[in-house]
């Protein structure tokens, strides 16, 4: 596992100082660690860690310093019992097991080392809307300390999509122009559920006459567009197309993806998790998708042959450096595929936390209600609301378009990416579902569903489950998509106990179900989980607009809610 660590500085300053980055010049967190509290190592730079906050107070992530002026401000520490999470250790039980899809092989190609002199053979795919120029500056700069890094012989493959200079939105790029290519458009606009990958179709077809004439290749590294047109081809090798059977050994992937659920790719998903050897990477603080995308593609690569790996550069590949935990983790996987040996993933938490986690997942049929049964729903409000921060954001929209500043141009495909569409008037609309209540459930249902609701005690609803504004590490997010602090796991099942016992259990034929708001939706998922335990499984789970980051001890072991239906509702975009 990671490495632990105390604060033992900072006793006559109310702790010890955080910032946002490894450099001390980065700006400083909100707030100060408190002395004792208990930190695991996420990566170190020097005398430099950047750490996640498990016990104690003060911000949840950050970089501190190992020493100031001689002085130690944390030091090792081995972590009580009952500090590490339960669920790291947690069996599949039968039935969870059995919802695991049978993965194929994949199709290897045969030897190693395909490059000369006995180099590894490897091959690059950009991001969208960038140059070869700028392909070959960014393998420089995520290798430069890699030792044996002359023994790596790369081909960049271009996308075969050309695209103007600001496709992106970044002009200032022109120096490394003038060639700028995709390898599909995202439409109708990036992060959208419904997002499709235009011209993929020719992608593909290029990239097979690509292989044909230069593979097969040792490893193939993909970032961002690049990453996710590289699963695409694996899986597709995976379901047997021969023109990609053989194609590498192993994937590297930067800030991927997967195509999103209700996307017309979403049927095209890796159907079972891929059995091939693969590095996952992405920065939570990356600025062009928020990062729980990032964090669902591991999923569908095969816990047995993946290496995740959490670093710091954002919306980019990242700098590897020799004293930093993520370097040694990458080049270990590097030096395993060199030699040709079997890799056994690394005991880091990255993985640790994932290792019971797998898409997609065999869903089992929901059980039949009986026909006459009374039917119940139990509505969980937001105790919390909007938020502040998504009332100022939606103030600062309105003020930009006052002034004709607010981007509303439709994209057009493979000349201009368009922006999100009606973001104040979807803003709008999650303010008013966080303000909801159970009257707006009573009016649908009419006499054929009873509709109850819970009631907040006002000290319930002055609790803060969400980070800080100022703590999001992405704008992609708001502090209403966090509830990472684990001590909010726990108040959660305190929470959910009072909830359920302001009502009485279902009478002899009655049916209950559960809609949770927001905030409340993490809320009313507790509940749900509660109810399973206690044997009484609810006929249906609501979660509208739920947080998307949740504490890992709840959503750590896979199959809790059993065959209890669970339903996502978010806005159309």
């Amino acid at each position: 596992m990671a490495t632990h660590w105390e604060v033992v500085g900072g006793a006559d300053k109310g702790g010890i100082l955080v910032r946002e980055g490894a450099s001390l010049k980065s700006p400083e967190c909100s707030g100060r660690l408190s002395t004792g509290a208990i930190l695991v190592e996420i990566e170190r730079a020097g005398e430099r860690v950047r750490y996640r906050l498990l016990k104690g107070t003060g911000p949840l992530e950050g970089w501190v310093s190992v020493k100031v002026a001689g002085k130690d401000l944390i030091a090792p520490t081995t972590p009580p019992p009952e500090e590490r999470p339960a669920f790291l250790d947690f069996q599949l039980p039968d039935e969870v097991q059995n919802a695991i899809p049978v993965s194929e092989p994949f199709p290897l190609p045969e030897g190693k080392c395909f490059g000369k002199d006995g180099k590894m053979k490897m091959l690059y795919l950009h991001g969208g809307g960038v140059s070869k120029t700028i392909a070959q500056m960014q393998l420089n700069n995520t290798f430069k300390e890699v030792p044996d890094k002359k023994m790596l012989d790369w081909t960049i493959w271009t996308g075969p999509h050309a695209v103007p200079l600001g496709w992106n939105g970044d002009f200032s790029l022109k120096p490394f122009g003038p060639n700028f290519t995709v390898y599909f458009e995202r439409l109708p606009f990036a992060n959208s559920q419904w997002e499709t990958w235009e011209g993929i179709e020719k992608s593909l077809v290029d990239f097979k006459a690509f292989l044909k004439e230069n593979g097969p290749f040792d490893g193939a590294m993909g970032f961002d567009m690049g990453g996710e047109f590289l699963v695409h081809v694996a899986k597709l090798a995976t379901e047997g197309d021969v023109d990609f059977k053989g194609a590498f050994r192993f994937l590297i992937l930067f800030t991927t993806t997967a195509p999103k659920h209700l996307s017309p790719l979403g049927k095209k998903r890796v159907a079972a998790p891929l059995r091939i050897p693969a590095v996952c990477s992405w920065a939570n603080s990356d600025e062009n998708h928020p990062y729980m995308e990032y964090e669902e593609l591991p999923l569908f690569i095969h816990k047995d042959f993946r290496e995740v790996i959490v670093h710091a550069d954002g919306h980019k590949p990242p700098s590897f450096k020799k004293e930093q935990d993520v370097f040694r983790r990458f080049v270990r996987f590097l030096e395993a595929m060199q030699k040709g040996s079997e890799f056994v993933p690394s005991d880091h938490e990255d993985n640790a936390l994932r290792a019971s986690l797998w898409l997609p997942m065999l869903r089992a049929s929901a059980p039949a209600l009986p026909a006459a049964a009374g039917r119940r729903l139990l509505v969980v409000p937001d105790p919390m609301g909007a938020g502040s921060d998504i009332l100022k954001a939606v103030e600062a929209l309105r003020l930009l378009k006052s002034k004709g500043e607010l981007p509303e141009a439709e994209g057009k495909p493979f000349v201009t990416s368009g922006p999100p569409h009606r973001p104040i008037e979807r803003l709008q609309l999650f303010i008013d579902v966080c303000n909801a209540t159970h009257e707006v459930f009573s009016k649908a249902a009419g006499t054929d569903i009873k509709v109850e609701s819970v009631s907040f005690s006002d000290e319930q609803k002055n609790y803060n489950w969400h980070c800080k504004p100022e703590d999001v590490p992405s704008r992609q997010l708001c502090s209403k998509d966090i509830i990472e602090d684990e001590r909010h796991a726990t108040a959660g099942k305190d929470w959910a106990k009072q909830l359920l016992a302001g009502h009485a259990g279902c009478n002899e034929g009655e049916v209950l179900a559960l809609v949770g708001i927001g905030t409340g939706a993490f809320l009313a998922w507790t509940m749900a989980q509660l109810l399973v335990e206690q044997g009484s499984e609810p006929a249906g789970l609501w979660l509208v607009n739920p947080p998307l980051r949740l504490p890992w001890s709840t959503t750590g072991q896979p199959g809790v809610l059993k065959t209890c239906p669970v339903h996502v509702l978010i806005d159309e975009d």
